[in-house]
């Protein structure tokens, strides 16, 4: 990986996310970061803290970054079901093919066991309760657009469902035609 020529804060702690997106948090050592980013020992910790604080600082960002794109597209468009069928198919190359092999970040944090700790697992449920509000929000301020029996809890619920289930998918790397399909099925719950 490349090494920052200077200390860059942003920098580093994108090189440090592909490290834990890579290894994990479990497998990843101070030594792995050091040499992703870098930063000496010391240096690493006056920016970041320790080992932990780092991976707490890498997913928040990661998690903000999804959130505030997410938030542009869901609320984005005439209609919630071409908003949020723009946010799902938008992220087809995430969850399929050879780029998708890497899966979610945060879902990889739940699989791996950093969310046995308090505060990771804080952080995961906030990032899926916000992506799920943000449909809940949509769906409900469109209610008009869907017949009497529509249920914008339980659709805003299912689709998160189906968006965290490809996410673990992606490990395979399934076909992106395969995924496509998928979020196909999940769109007619908005017909």
């Amino acid at each position: 990986m490349a090494r920052p020529r200077s200390f860059d804060p942003d920098e580093a702690l994108d090189l440090a996310r592909d490290v834990f997106w890579q290894k994990g948090f479990q497998g990843t050592s101070l030594d792995d970061i050091t040499a992703a980013t870098g930063l000496a020992k010391p240096s690493l910790y006056a920016a970041f803290g320790d080992k932990n604080a780092l991976f707490l600082t890498v997913l928040e960002r990661y998690h903000a970054r999804i959130v505030a794109k997410a938030e542009q597209i869901i609320n984005d468009g005439p209609s919630p079901r071409e908003a949020i069928g723009r946010w799902l198919t938008g992220f087809v190359p995430f969850c399929s093919g050879v780029k998708g092999k890497r899966g979610c970040l945060s879902v990889n944090t739940s699989a791996d066991g950093a969310s046995m700790q308090k505060e990771v697992r804080k952080q995961v449920e906030g990032f899926n309760r916000r992506l799920e509000e943000l449909l809940r929000a949509r769906l409900r301020a469109d209610r008009s657009q869907f017949s009497d029996g529509f249920d914008p809890d339980a659709v805003a619920h299912t689709i998160m469902a189906v968006y965290t289930g490809l996410m673990v998918l992606a490990k395979d790397a399934p076909d992106p035609a395969r995924v496509r399909a998928t979020l196909d099925q999940a769109l007619k719950l908005l017909a």
